[in-house]
């Protein structure tokens, strides 16, 4: 299987999520999206075109082939996972998970910070304000100040990066048929979700044919981090949702 980072994080984020799903017999596959840690952009606004969310999504889809696979997509990473099965040119994709993704092209999605923005509309300093302010918001600003500033100078430098996923993200033109997403998924939240998550998930059993709808108690935003064993399970309703589709297929 296959786990996308969300935004500003890392691949390796994942690693008690990987443990857990390594023991339980899955081969996992984790990595830096671009621009990202090990797949950083150097001085990215200035020397190479920035990746948008149709980019990520060629990438997941490079990365997949044809090998059949599971995907677990957390925050955008999991909007990442959504625009590609949505489009269909991935066979290798045979179930899909997503944890607490945007959907910020509809209208009920806050059209806050990046999202508001178009394309190129913020310049290099802001987009890294932009960054920091995000750190801050994950981490808090007490530990955000307590990091090297050669960390805190490399956090700012997604910026450019950040806003470019975000905003494409809410630009996407047609934007992504999710009914059209054809393999068993599993769509989730935490108890206490933000209400624009609250009607994303209902967005999303409704549009996704056969969407598994979950709602985990006790678990924030930060599902991979804090409470791994939950998101290994959402991950495992995946996989029986698959076998028993494959099963199905045979009958």
């Amino acid at each position: 299987m296959v786990l996308v980072h969300g935004a500003m994080d890392r691949g390796r984020s994942f690693t008690r999520m990987v443990r857990i799903l390594v023991d339980a017999g899955f081969e996992c596959v984790t990595y830096d999206r671009r621009g990202y840690e090990s797949s950083r952009l150097d001085a990215p606004s200035r020397n190479v075109v920035l990746p948008t969310i149709t980019d990520h999504a060629h990438d997941l889809a490079q990365l997949i082939g044809d090998r059949p696979t599971i995907v677990f997509g957390h925050s955008i990473g999991g909007t990442i996972a959504l625009v590609l099965a949505a489009a269909g040119t991935c066979p290798g994709i045979s179930a899909l998970v997503t944890y607490e993704s945007p959907l910020p092209w509809l209208e009920f999605w806050s059209k806050s910070g990046a999202y508001a923005t178009r394309p190129g509309e913020m310049s290099e300093h802001e987009a890294e304000d932009f960054a920091q302010s995000f750190m801050e918001r994950m981490i808090g600003p007490q530990r955000w100040v307590r990091l090297p500033p050669t960390t805190r100078a490399r956090r700012r430098s997604e910026g450019p990066v950040l806003v470019a996923e975000m905003a494409s993200a809410s630009h996407l033109d047609p934007p992504p048929d999710l009914g059209a997403i054809k393999v068993p998924f599993v769509a989730a939240r935490g108890e206490n979700a933000p209400a624009r998550h609250v009607m994303a998930l209902d967005h999303l059993a409704k549009a996704v044919p056969g969407c598994d709808a979950v709602i985990v108690p006790g678990t924030d935003h930060g599902i991979h981090l804090r409470n791994p064993a939950a998101a290994v399970e959402l991950v495992k309703l995946a996989w029986r949702r698959s076998a028993d589709s494959q099963l199905g297929a045979v009958g």
